[in-house]
């Protein structure tokens, strides 16, 4: 069968799905008429209802009830229908226009601010701080044998680690900040971690140092690799859906378990915004959706943002929270 769809097929559509969105009940074809499309007969309505249904975008849950739509009626409504929503831009601004002291914090307090704006279950993966490049390497002597390692990146501050220190001679700090900088600086994490200590025999008294550094460096690279962090699970029971337990178990199934939300939230290439509707991919999303966008810091790709809700959703307003937001970080200054 040709699924090219007319004019009139579209505004139907759309017409439903909106209507959906809004009411969570079937809908008729003498809704769609008083509220969509008053110029079209209800006759003509529920032949293009039909005829959608054929074609899999709607189903009818009882036999007298109206019509709601498939994951592929959803699909459709995304990618043809979806505009930016109207939002309050300089409200976002207000909410993420303090100091970070690094990225991790700025993309924290965005899926806290996302899952407040949408009403939605916020997620959050951090990406790999392979490409992460070293700035600048300090210790701080704290006058107890032991020094504050503060590691500036391209992308924010890892700090609060404290080393012992091999010896306190004078200067001795001093030359050590020196000689990690030299070592260091303009290096990806990468490079570093997967180095080896090789000193000239005159500079061995540095030794531990530089390996109590690259061990830092380490442990920050495996602690935030890949990690994913969820904001306001419980939004899902402000929902309708939650009254169906098929469908609150599969919601908490999926975002208790970070290996599913990262295999959903994986890197799709170049592509900006991820949208998963429903089973259609075989993901598991049964009568879900999650919408995920990259996020950049100075053109920087630091990990994914994005939403998990009812497939019910609103994608116009979730697309333009997470494509504004977005806008915001990128633009954040120093």
């Amino acid at each position: 069968m040709d699924e090219k769809l007319t004019e009139r097929k579209k505004k139907v559509l759309q017409a439903l799905v909106d209507g959906y969105i809004t009411s969570v009940e079937p809908i008729s074809s003498g809704d769609i008429q008083a509220k969509y499309l008053p110029n079209v007969s209800t006759a003509t309505i529920r032949s293009e209802l039909s005829h959608l249904e054929e074609m899999g975008y709607l189903i009818k849950p009882h036999v007298s009830a109206g019509r709601v739509p498939s994951s592929k009626a959803y699909r459709y409504y995304v990618e043809n229908f979806v505009e930016d929503d109207i939002i309050d831009i300089e409200q976002l601004r207000k909410n993420i226009t303090k100091k970070y002291d690094s990225v991790v914090e700025i993309v924290n307090d965005s899926a806290k601010i996302v899952s407040d704006v949408t009403n939605y279950t916020s997620l959050l993966m951090i990406a790999n701080s392979d490409t992460l490049t070293i700035k600048d390497v300090k210790l701080l002597d704290m006058y107890d044998g032991t020094a504050l390692v503060l590691i500036i990146t391209d992308s924010g501050v890892i700090k609060d680690k404290e080393i012992k220190l091999p010896k306190i001679e004078d200067n001795y700090v001093e030359a050590a900040n020196g000689l990690l900088n030299k070592s260091f600086a303009g290096k990806t994490l990468s490079q570093i971690v997967n180095s080896k200590v090789d000193l000239d025999a005159e500079l061995r008294d540095f030794k531990q140092i530089f390996e109590d550094v690259i061990e830092v460096l380490s442990e920050y690279k495996k602690s935030r690799d890949g990690q994913v962090y969820v904001e306001g699970t419980d939004k899902i029971f402000e929902y309708p859906e939650a009254k169906n337990y098929d469908n609150i178990k599969n919601f908490m199934t999926i975002v208790g378990r970070k290996d599913k939300l990262k295999s959903l939230m994986k890197d799709d290439g170049d592509i900006e915004f991820s949208i998963k509707i429903g089973a259609e991919d075989g993901e598991g999303l049964d009568n879900m959706a999650l919408v995920s966008a990259k996020y950049h810091v100075k053109g920087k790709e630091v990990g994914q943002l994005g939403v998990i809700g009812p497939e019910r959703m609103d994608y116009k307003k979730v697309l333009s929270v997470l494509k504004q937001l977005g806008k915001i970080i990128d633009n954040l200054e120093d």
